[in-house]
């Protein structure tokens, strides 16, 4: 079993990776709202390389849906 410790220690690190995500996020929303989903999910794919946080292909691919039909 973890130490309670040892989460409290990562969170820096785990706040820092959300931050970095959100920017990237935020950034393909503004730019991309309502382009076809696939341009969408290259463009947040090549944002968080700029911004060094590693989206998963699934995470990107539903925020990609969401921004192209302007849900998210």
């Amino acid at each position: 079993m973890a130490d309670p410790s040892d989460y409290e220690k990562a969170m820096p690190r785990v706040q820092e990776h959300v931050a970095r995500f959100e920017k990237a996020l935020t950034e393909i929303r503004a730019t991309h709202a309502g382009r076809p989903a696939p341009e969408v999910k290259e463009a947040l794919l090549a944002a968080g390389e700029r911004y060094c946080v590693r989206i998963a292909n699934e995470v990107a691919q539903d925020a990609a849906e969401r921004i192209a039909d302007g849900t998210l």
